[in-house]
């Protein structure tokens, strides 16, 4: 046998997999391109989606590498059972304040948010809002392709810059070519793949704490692992246990940023508004539902916890688990898989990163096309939407190569939404709201967030916040809010000084 030989051939099947998931997608595209109609279906699937393709698609945007893949694994391993204030918990209510709005958004005719605002308080606050919506998307569009790229890259033998450019170029084929019913379509896939991707994932990591449990000896006089009972939290040094690890002020923060935002995010509201109907659009949320204590509660849980036991912290994080904890993953694959499993997981990996990377850059190009340049119909309007497409995903691929941090990113990223396109949206159903109102409040809270981040970030805030808020590390939510709310209060009071 030829040297390297043995290692070789696994690359070689895993690139085979790889190539024949990534044919899959892009001939999805194909048919979605095929099959619908044009002018604005390419942005809204002509609004036939049933319960199962909204479900599943919604799904299919969290069941991803950067969300419940790694982040949600990350958080559990910090902080152990407590992690679920910071994401389980505010991402199953957030779900449930849309199931029960669904019921009044659905029956507007417009279909993406900035529309929704803009029928009701005009073209300056619709572009305020396509604007964060751009933002948000990127950020999180970018980290996706990051985070897939660095756990992908090893396996296929290539570095992290030349995965980073493979996946978007896989994304921007399908995506560009059949726009949102694109999307919906590679989602259905893609949700069966990473299925049973996590539940591999739960099934290596079972086997690690077995591993763990049979060789463990005692640790002074706490006695034998037994499991992770004794594991103490990666970051916060608490028992895994401990409800309340990662500290009051983080999860009421957590609450006051994520939730607002999450309840109104836009990919979400795409698919209730692509719904055929407010019954199909209500019982895909309630799927979406069951697949988010599953998915991003019940099992990160397991895997993250099973991890402080497989790989403790001690006094500083496992050195083989990446930035933080970030490569739990990636570390249960090579300790742990046989050859074969390894090759499912490179696919698996493939399709949790797509099903996210295509949600984020549809909903970048759709603000810039169908809300901000009101492409929608018309000659050329086909051309002009794919061209936004494919922009949005050389963004997102221009961000992944600077992108470190998941923390600051879902942070501020949602603290975004929160502060500039909840109460927005939200307004839409508010008779006292005023144009004057939503307008000002949405930019004074997208410019004043990104200020007060930069700012604490410095340490300028520390001498203006009560300790608590600063080790935080999430004051600036709060400023945010609090210049947000100034400005809706104020901007009514402009209008008898208008020339």
């Amino acid at each position: 046998m030829a040297p390297g030989s043995a290692t070789l051939a696994p690359m070689l099947v895993t690139w085979i997999a790889f190539g024949g998931y990534a044919a899959a997608a892009v001939f999805l595209g194909w048919l979605a391109h095929a099959r619908r109609r044009r002018g604005t279906a390419y942005w809204t699937a002509d609004r036939q989606l049933g319960a199962a393709s909204v479900g599943l698609s919604i799904s299919a945007g969290f069941l991803s590498i950067s969300w419940s893949c790694v982040y949600a694994v990350q958080l559990f391993y910090w902080y152990g059972l407590g992690a679920i204030w910071l994401i389980t918990v505010p991402w199953v209510l957030a779900l449930g304040g849309i199931y029960l709005l669904s019921q009044r958004y659905h029956a507007l005719p417009s279909f993406s948010q900035p529309e929704m605002v803009g029928r009701r308080f005009g073209v300056a606050a619709k572009r305020v809002v396509a604007l964060a919506l751009f933002f948000v998307f990127l950020v999180w569009g970018g980290a996706e392709i990051y985070v897939a790229a660095k756990l992908l890259a090893p396996g296929l033998g290539v570095s992290v810059g030349a995965m980073i450019l493979i996946i978007a170029v896989v994304v921007g084929a399908y995506a560009t070519l059949g726009g949102f019913g694109a999307v919906v379509s590679t989602d259905k896939l893609q949700y069966g793949v990473v299925v049973v991707y996590i539940l591999a994932m739960g099934w290596l990591a079972w086997a690690g704490l077995q591993r763990a449990f049979v060789d463990a000896v005692v640790v002074e006089s706490s006695g034998p692992l037994w499991f992770g009972l004794q594991a103490m939290g990666a970051r916060s040094a608490e028992p895994w246990s401990r409800l309340l690890a990662p500290g009051i002020a983080t999860i009421v923060l957590t609450f006051a940023a994520y939730l607002p935002g999450w309840i109104f995010e836009t990919d979400l509201w795409l698919r209730v508004q692509a719904a055929r109907d407010r019954g199909a659009a209500r019982r895909g949320i309630a799927i979406a539902m069951a697949n988010a204590l599953v998915f991003v509660g019940i099992l990160p849980l397991f895997i993250g916890v099973t991890a402080l036991t497989i790989f403790p912290a001690g006094d500083g994080f496992a050195a083989e688990l990446g930035n933080e904890g970030d490569a739990i993953f990636v570390a249960l694959v090579e300790n742990f898989a046989p050859a074969w499993l390894a090759v499912f997981v490179a696919v698996g990996l493939t399709a949790a990163a797509m099903s996210t990377i295509d949600t984020c850059t549809n909903v970048m190009a759709l603000s810039l096309a169908y809300d901000l340049a009101e492409v929608r119909e018309g000659p050329g309007a086909e051309r002009w939407s794919q061209a936004a497409t494919a922009f949005s995903v050389a963004a997102a691929t221009l961000f992944a190569f600077n992108t470190a941090s998941l923390w600051d990113i879902f942070y501020l990223s949602s603290g975004i939404l929160t502060t500039t396109v909840a109460f927005p949206v939200a307004a839409v159903f508010l008779p006292w709201a005023t144009s004057r109102m939503v307008t000002a409040s949405a930019a004074t809270g997208f410019v004043a967030t990104f200020a007060a981040y930069f700012l604490e970030a410095g340490g300028y805030l520390a001498g203006l916040q009560p300790a608590w808020l600063s080790d935080s590390g999430l004051g600036y939510i709060l400023w945010g809010m609090g210049a947000a709310a100034i400005a809706a209060a104020v901007a009514p009071m402009t209008a008898r000084f208008k020339p």
